[in-house]
């Protein structure tokens, strides 16, 4: 039973050290384990799933009483594995449970009663067949996975359609298991694309919109401006007339409930996974918006700025495949974005880290420019005839430019910037 000692350790480990990734791909429980304090250390990590969705080594430990299972369960980590090979590991551990059980009942058959023996066949005869699903996933079959690929080509599932027709045009729209990322400098207006992309896509499927800077009450008074053209100073100050009142009362009594906001500042990707699991197991969320990437919290806040952000973009990529949704992540941008010609930023200038453009499938800019009325404007202003001097150097076009699209084109549009309104406007799309 040595070797079967090994494999329950390393499954422990593998689990822990992944965050429990797959945790819920596999049949275990803890009587499959040969071992006593490897029973517990499952039974206490199935109860920590079962709470915060992921798993946390330190989280465990504070379900284990027992000093020789916590020092079992520390030194499991420090086994020699790689998380691929998982599936493997729970294999011999099924095995053996298996073996175990039918050593068990071939002594026991002449003790129990027939009836109770069928039921325990029975039994073991589901864990064979989970058994046989494992290995499954150690031996891929090439022709399998090739006719799954044809279904998917003829029987294509459908993107989700943006609010904006350019972007539809150059990405298609939002698929599942996809990263997108939209970046911009301070100002320029990524909130204000990201809610109302949100917004939008909400009036049709479920989006949860992670908000790490603003409040919801803040964002939703840009949801009224947006969707009712009310200026969002009237909002800012209560100063709204009856009519305006009227329409925002049957806003609220006809609204789809479909956008769910979480304002919590501070988290970390292992926390939203676990609001995202709470929320999944009511409703069938398809995208999901992080206001903004450089304000989730590491898991290793000691490690380096540039680790701590390839980090949390790695993890935002896994949250797309894992739960089936479409991850869309805001981000900022360098400083030196300022410096260059018409503060046109590119891939390269995502903040703090090269992995955010390694993992993203869609990265889209935005900036900001005048218009041709801005520079009208700003004569007038300059010739002394133009009344409004707070209106000097205003950019009222922003471009939405599409630098990388793994699955397809890239190119840019521009649209009208209506801070008022909390909205993006479109005029014009090149290709």
């Amino acid at each position: 039973m040595e070797q079967s000692v090994d494999f329950e350790e390393l499954v422990i480990g593998s689990l822990l050290n992944t965050n429990g990734i797959s945790f819920r791909d596999y049949e275990l429980n803890p009587d499959d384990f040969d071992k006593p304090w490897f029973k517990s250390a499952y039974s206490a990590m199935q109860n920590v799933y079962a709470d915060k969705g992921v798993l946390d080594v330190f989280l465990v430990l504070e379900k284990i009483s027992d000093p020789v299972v916590r020092k079992y369960v520390t030194d499991s980590m420090m086994m020699a594995f790689h998380p691929a090979h998982l599936p493997m590991y729970v294999t011999k551990v099924v095995q053996s449970s298996v073996e175990r059980q039918l050593m068990m009942l071939s002594y026991e058959m002449q003790l129990e009663n027939p009836v109770d023996i069928n039921i325990r066949l029975e039994s073991i005869k589901a864990k064979l067949d989970d058994l046989k699903v494992v290995q499954a996933l150690e031996l891929p079959d090439l022709r399998w996975d090739l006719q799954v690929a044809l279904n998917e080509i003829l029987s294509p599932k459908t993107f989700i359609k943006t609010c904006y027709a350019g972007l539809n045009t150059l990405i298609v729209g939002l698929k599942e298991t996809r990263f997108y990322v939209f970046g911009a400098r301070p100002g320029v207006g990524k909130t204000v694309v990201g809610l109302e992309l949100a917004w939008n896509v909400s009036k049709d499927h479920d989006v949860l919109f992670f908000s790490l800077e603003m409040n919801k009450s803040d964002l939703l008074k840009r949801v009224i401006a947006n969707e009712l053209s009310i200026d969002l100073g009237l909002l800012e100050s209560g100063d709204l007339t009856q009519p305006n009142r009227n329409r925002v009362s049957d806003l609220i009594r006809t609204v789809e409930n479909r956008l769910i906001i979480a304002d919590k500042g501070g988290q970390t990707v292992a926390q939203l996974r676990s609001y995202l699991i709470a929320v999944k197991a009511k409703r069938n969320v398809e995208v999901v918006v992080v206001d903004y990437l450089q304000l989730i919290s590491a898991a290793n806040p000691k490690a380096p700025k540039y680790e701590q952000i390839s980090q949390i973009s790695m993890d935002l990529k896994n949250l797309a495949k894992e739960f089936g949704v479409a991850v869309v992540a805001l981000a900022q941008l360098n400083r030196r974005v300022d410096n260059k010609p018409e503060n046109t930023p590119n891939a390269s200038d995502l903040r703090d880290s090269g992995q955010i453009e390694q993992d993203a499938d869609v990265i889209v800019m935005l900036s900001r420019k005048q218009s041709n009325e801005d520079v009208l404007r700003d004569d007038l202003i300059d010739a002394g005839n133009h009344p409004d001097e707070s209106a000097f150097g205003k950019k009222s076009l922003i471009t939405l430019d599409v630098v990388k699209n793994r699955h397809g084109a890239v190119g840019s549009f521009d649209a009208k910037f209506m801070g008022e309104y909390s909205r993006v406007q479109e005029i014009g799309f090149a290709g």
